[in-house]
């Protein structure tokens, strides 16, 4: 082990990987996964299906990593050399496992077929590798060491893969190094703050020994994650502090907003109406997604930018309104929602409840494509419900989008 520091690599193989053809979703996550448990990865590194490269990267990684998981190339075609590059890595031959072909049989026999003579490759491994079971397919992992680097190999099939990983090379490496600790995540989702302004907000945060927070920003939200040692004590204060400093920017801990949402609307028994112009079902379609939110959603409206219900000589505040009192009332429900037209670069944005009516103009404060103008947009009118239904300011600023105009008409106000 490098100078009492665990140091674990991902290898993956493929062309297909390698040029972006998909997504390497197994190292996504795998690396959380690693670093969960404990085993924080220093490198992830992508080759493609050549033999040479294959074995010349494996080479490098038994020279700077103790642990290696080395991720496709298992399979029985022509370009799934990776068990033969480990081979010519260890300077050994290639070896018959009996136990595995023995399987791959049985696995062909019980859906009643022949077992094809390529899969054959399949159960040759490197002498002195240990079989890695996978129920799931046809493709075996195993183990070996090179260079006292510890290497694993595994399916590149995504659920294959992962069944693997939890319940083959997850308990070995609990069992080689028991000393590391497993590590926990809270989390927390934001909505309007940009990155800079979060990191500043957190600057003079203290943090416990083995704390530490991580930033993900996945449009339009960014994630707050603290990473803990499992089960520790100063978590709760830790949780609370983090909180307060994000307030009401805090549209989800632990649960995307979406999921919150739905459980607002659940508690609340709260039913809506909304009707859409810009976002152009954007904001409906993402109701559908939880159920409680897709039962609250009574009714929804997709307008075209001509409709009348937004007429240019009226003030788009005051039009903005009557869309969202109108779909309120039209659909007999206890909240309206409404999303204008874009007209000059700004969208109007209305709530209608029967504490009154709340109605908001804005414009992105530097340039974004249509569909990313559209999802801020669709965000912030579903912000708005949220913070209705928390009773938070429903009047805001955020970082993406400038607020040019805003109104709220308290209905007790209209019978004096």
């Amino acid at each position: 082990m490098t100078q009492n520091i665990l140091r674990v690599a991902m290898l993956s193989t493929g062309e297909e990987v390698l040029h972006g053809d998909i997504l390497d979703t197994n190292a996504a996550w795998m690396s959380k996964r690693c670093f969960e448990e404990g085993f924080l990865l220093h490198r992830r590194v992508t080759v493609g299906d050549s033999l040479d490269d294959i074995a010349v990267e494996l080479l490098r990684c038994s020279q700077v990593s103790d642990v290696v998981i080395v991720n496709g190339g298992l399979g029985p075609t022509t370009d799934d050399v990776t068990t033969q590059a480990m081979a010519m890595a260890m300077n050994v031959e290639l070896e018959l496992n009996v136990h595995w072909l023995t399987a791959l049989k049985e696995k062909y026999e019980k859906n009643g077929r022949e077992m094809p003579k390529s899969n054959i490759k399949q159960a040759m491994l490197p002498e002195g590798a240990v079989l890695l079971d996978n129920p799931m397919g046809t493709a075996c992992g195993f183990f070996a060491t090179l260079k006292e680097c510890l290497f694993f190999f595994t399916p590149g099939v995504p659920f294959e893969f992962k069944s693997m990983f939890e319940n083959e090379v997850l308990p070995k490496l609990h069992v080689a190094f028991p000393h590391l600790d497993k590590k926990d995540i809270h989390r927390f989702y934001t909505f309007g703050l940009s990155e800079s302004s979060l990191n500043d907000r957190f600057e003079s945060l203290p943090l416990p020994f083995g704390y530490q927070l991580g930033y993900r920003s996945f449009l339009p939200f960014i994630e707050i994650k603290i990473f803990y040692p499992a089960k520790h004590s100063d978590i709760k204060g830790v949780i609370n502090e983090v909180k307060r400093v994000l307030g009401e920017y805090t549209v989800g801990e632990e649960k995307p907003m979406l999921h919150s949402l739905a459980e607002r609307l659940s508690t609340s028994s709260k039913t809506l109406a909304i009707a859409e112009q810009f976002s152009g079902g954007y904001v409906s379609s993402l109701l559908q997604e939880e159920k409680s939110t897709r039962d609250a959603l009574v009714q929804g409206w997709i307008l075209n930018s001509s409709s009348d219900v937004f007429i240019e000589e009226y003030n788009p505040l005051a039009a903005i309104l009557a869309m969202a009192a109108a779909s309120r009332d039209n659909a007999d429900v206890d909240i309206g929602l409404a999303c204008g037209s874009l007209v000059e670069g700004a969208v109007a944005l209305g709530l209608s409840a029967q504490e009154g009516d709340w109605g908001v103009i804005v414009k992105a404060r530097s340039a974004l494509s249509t569909e990313q103008f559209r999802c801020y947009v669709s965000t912030f009118l579903l912000d708005m419900l949220r913070r209705y239904l928390e009773g938070a300011n429903i009047i805001f600023d955020i970082s993406a989008l400038e607020t040019l105009d805003a109104l709220h008409i308290p209905f007790e106000s209209l019978d004096k």
